[in-house]
């Protein structure tokens, strides 16, 4: 696992990440940070979610569900923005300054396409006004399979909760090879229940092809100084082997996905041109370049 010593040395600013991540609770089956959180390098509004800024003012999920125009970023720890200081430096907050209204942080960490379509439902039923776009990175399906070694083919991989609690033991013997073929399903199942929503309500929709360390061909100096991919323990061995086995069928399946919803997938090929903080979290200039990227898949779809 990323030596985080090593980056909090270069990067002061990873350690409120670091310390924070003892703070996160669950809300029913998904993780979240407090509600109305500040510290150096990020706040939070009061469900928990990262505030967005846009002209140098901040917005919380609920400030962007009542403005006339507004996106909705959907995704997992990436999205929120892990490792990266200053809101303004999020995903969201680079597409709102691009296009000139906010953009929700709707991310939690390890959320699932299942939990980010129950999330959407919500917020369409919470909202007057319709998203203008809907951005969904489906990230987090491929790490929480890799973390569990399994799934269901409807309910997904088990959230860290049960990881260390009542599925640890069947987790720790799991056989991923035995259960990948109904994580696709899952994957497939919701991330297609959230296009087809949108599809249905007239929302443009933009998937994310959201990589990770094990994708990238040549590592840069910095990553490999940080030693992102080096597993210290046996769990992140398995975690990693996962990573590396079942990433491409991921990819392919989220691939088919999108062309059969007849929707952008941005990012796709951008592996090697990517800068990472640990080994599933984009650096502030990664974030930058997956930003432009999504930002280009979504300036055609907004009327």
């Amino acid at each position: 696992m990323a030596n985080y010593p090593k980056i909090i040395a270069d990067r002061p600013e990873v350690a409120d990440f670091i310390r924070l991540r003892t703070t996160l609770r669950y809300r029913g089956e998904v993780m979240a940070y407090p509600g109305n959180m500040s510290c150096g390098s990020f706040s939070t509004d009061k469900a928990g979610f990262r505030h967005t800024t846009l002209g140098g003012e901040s917005f919380s999920v609920s400030d962007c569900l009542r403005s006339q125009r507004y996106g909705l970023v959907l995704g997992a720890s990436n999205n929120f923005g892990f490792g990266i200081a200053g809101n303004e430096n999020t995903m969201p907050s680079l597409l709102a300054e691009r296009f000139g209204f906010p953009f929700a942080n709707a991310a939690m960490p390890g959320a699932t396409s299942r939990n980010l379509s129950g999330l959407l439902i919500a917020f369409l039923a919470r909202s007057g006004t319709r998203p203008s776009i809907v951005v969904l990175s489906n990230g987090g399906d491929l790490a929480g399979f890799c973390e569990a070694s399994m799934a269901d083919a409807v309910f997904g991989p088990p959230n860290r909760g049960q990881l260390a609690g009542p599925m640890k033991e069947a987790c720790l013997t799991a056989d991923p090879d035995q259960h990948v073929a109904a994580f696709l399903r899952f994957t497939g199942l919701w991330t297609m229940s959230i296009g087809n929503l949108c599809r249905a309500l007239k929302i443009p929709l933009v998937l994310i092809h959201q990589s990770t360390i094990f994708d990238k061909a040549r590592p840069s100096a910095t990553e490999r100084e940080f030693e992102l991919g080096k597993p210290f323990r046996k769990l992140q061995e398995r975690q990693f082997d996962n990573f590396k086995k079942f990433s491409r069928q991921f990819y392919e399946g989220r691939k088919a996905t999108a062309e059969g919803l007849a929707v952008p997938l941005a990012g796709w090929g951008l592996s090697d041109k990517l800068s990472f903080m640990d080994e599933f979290h984009l650096d502030q200039e990664g974030i930058r370049t997956l930003s432009n990227a999504v930002g280009d898949a979504v300036a055609p779809l907004l009327g």
